[in-house]
């Protein structure tokens, strides 16, 4: 979305262009007004921080690329690893009503609930504790505004307070301080009182024991490791473009050997029938020989 600018002037007097945050930056959601003849209208309003920290349904907040190729990874990652499970279900940008006295919906990046009777429902708001569902994870991936600090501490100071008030037993944070500066992990677990920071591995990575997996950076993206392996979870679109890619491959070789089988086999009754010809006029041959032997 193109951002307006507007001119600025220094202590000196020079003039610069200095950028205009978008209001809807954040993100936007529709609501009924009153218009000027006095009939209802439906108006686009722009989400502060604080609806984007609790949000409600039918708000739309927009991600950067990065954001949404991450999310989509882990999300693919965990859905495959918890697949076996019939009772865990896995989350993108769900709008989560955790059923504690005081606190106001969230919509996690990620999250992962246990105990969950029934998978094949669709919810637009899921009910924490109707549910009597178990939380296991919430991750955030912090997009940074470099014209609000609020829209960082949303996730690595206000959701570490609130997350554990709604008893999420893990919170990591994919962490950035400012637009385009480096990445790192926060990764958090319950204590008696208030989350406590979880130590990271010699290459940076943070063991999550529930789910059997090392979630890690590599060249400022996010990637996960088999906790018991070390094998690295590739990206799973890619790796089924690749399946893809291989099954055709298997498939033209089947069908070359199949073709190649085809033409032996016309090989192979050509030579009979040629074989059969040759026979037929030797026999004839003969025939006409012993004929003219015999003076016939």
């Amino acid at each position: 979305m193109k951002r307006a600018t507007r001119a600025a002037t220094t202590k000196n007097g020079d003039s610069h262009r200095r950028e205009t945050p978008d209001p809807f930056r954040f993100g936007w959601r529709y609501v009924q007004q009153l218009g000027a003849d006095g009939r209802k209208v439906r108006v686009r309003v722009p989400l502060t921080l604080d609806d984007v920290l609790h949000p409600q349904e039918g708000d739309h907040i927009p991600e950067n690329s990065q954001q949404e190729q991450d999310c989509t990874y882990l999300a693919s990652v965990l859905r495959y690893r918890l697949a076996g499970n019939p009772h865990t279900v896995v989350f993108r940008d769900c709008l989560i009503n955790w059923g504690v006295r005081g606190l106001r919906n969230h919509s996690p990046d990620i999250s992962v609930f246990d105990e969950v009777l029934d998978l094949k429902r669709i919810w637009r708001t899921f009910y924490v504790a109707k549910e009597k569902a178990r939380p296991v994870l919430a991750l955030e991936v912090v997009s940074p505004d470099s014209h609000a600090k609020q829209a960082r501490d949303n996730d690595v100071v206000t959701k570490v307070r609130e997350y554990f008030r709604a008893g999420v037993p893990l919170y990591v944070v994919v962490d950035q301080e400012r637009v385009d500066g480096p990445r790192r992990l926060l990764a958090y677990g319950r204590g008696s009182k208030h989350f406590e920071p979880l130590p990271l591995d010699e290459r940076g990575r943070v063991f999550l024991e529930s789910l059997g997996l090392r979630l890690g950076l590599r060249e400022e993206r996010v990637v996960c490791w088999d906790a018991a392996t070390d094998e690295e979870i590739g990206d799973l679109t890619q790796a089924m473009h690749e399946l893809h890619k291989t099954e055709a491959a298997r498939h033209a070789e089947a069908q070359a050997r199949r073709e190649a089988e085809t033409a032996r086999h016309a090989e192979a009754q050509a030579r009979r029938e040629a074989e059969t010809a040759l026979a037929a006029a030797l026999k004839r041959l003969h025939e006409l020989e012993a004929r003219e032997k015999h003076g016939e």
